[in-house]
């Protein structure tokens, strides 16, 4: 079978949307033998809190893409199909030791998908300084982009979104912020590396509609919904885009779109099918579309070293 066959041969099975479900993978110890059959160019992209929902689609959308992942879990077990381009290991965001093994020189890119939010955990632990700890171990070990899934609304603590989040996570978006602010002032002194945060909106389980539906925002002032697969391709996509490097936006369907004061209704009635809602014709002037990847992500304004992205 030869590496084009199975390319295409994954990209009609994601085209299906399949479950990821079967056997566990093997250790990271197949990684080694495998990446010896891979250009040298191609090193794997770390997913960390693959179990989640956001981030078992990355996992779906890398290998869609024929690239090489090493997917993590606290327990190192992932109900996923066997796959010559994806290892299946352990890592705890909340312990720095388990990083520190997790995050290596030989890792292309670092997703963390991971957030206390999935498995009700210690959001201090997971979003702030499991954040923080990835970000200091990919600089320390030269990672080119370090992807971090946030949330939209997180510097908007005025806000009803931010507000219910807030408590039903205990301090979820604290940490968030506190994480994401750390993010960029360790990043603030490094040139060869860098970052992109993604803030999504409102998640849900719907299937994607491609980059065409997405509107990227800065500023933190709109947001809508927007399915766990589509952000997941916006995290990829973004690993090797010039234009996404050491930036900070918002992520939804346009379509959805409303000022942060008036989302969350928004969203509840969105999902709930019970009224479709009008998308603002508000404009920042910062708002990004396009029917590509590289179109979407053009003109992005780069953050600022030691600025609160809000």
């Amino acid at each position: 079978l030869t590496r084009g066959a199975l390319t295409s041969a994954l990209g009609a099975l994601a085209a299906l949307k399949l479950p990821l479900n079967g056997p566990a993978s093997a250790s990271v110890s197949t990684a080694v033998a495998r990446e010896q059959q891979l250009p040298p160019a191609v090193l794997p992209t770390l997913v960390l809190g693959a179990g989640g929902g956001t981030g078992s689609e990355c996992v779906n959308y890398l290998l869609a893409r024929g690239l090489p992942c090493i997917a993590t879990t606290r327990s190192g077990a992932l109900d996923v199909e066997p796959n010559p381009l994806l290892t299946v290991a352990t890592a705890d965001v909340a312990s720095v030791d388990s990083l520190r093994a997790a995050i290596t020189p030989k890792l292309g890119a670092v997703i963390f998908a991971a957030s206390a939010s999935a498995k009700g955990g210690d959001a201090k632990a997971i979003d702030e300084k499991g954040v923080v700890d990835a970000a200091k171990l990919c600089i320390e070990c030269g990672v080119k982009r370090y992807v971090v899934v946030s949330s939209g609304t997180v510097t908007r603590p005025d806000s009803a979104v931010y507000q219910l989040l807030n408590v039903v996570g205990k301090g979820i978006m604290e940490a968030k912020i506190k994480g994401e602010d750390e993010v960029r002032r360790l990043y603030s002194t490094e040139k060869d590396v860098g970052y992109t945060i993604v803030r999504p909106g409102g998640l849900t389980r719907d299937e994607a509609l491609g980059v065409g539906a997405v509107e990227l925002n800065q500023g933190d002032t709109k947001s809508g919904r927007i399915a766990r697969a589509d952000v997941a391709a916006i995290c990829v996509e973004a690993i090797g885009n010039a234009d996404a490097f050491d930036t900070t936006f918002e992520c939804y369907w346009g379509d959805t779109a409303k000022e942060v004061e008036s989302v969350g209704l928004s969203n509840l009635l969105g999902v709930a099918g019970l009224k479709k809602t009008e998308a603002t014709q508000r404009q920042t002037g910062l708002e990004r579309r396009g029917d590509t990847w590289a179109k979407l992500f053009k003109g992005l304004a780069r953050d600022v070293p030691g600025e609160c992205k809000g």
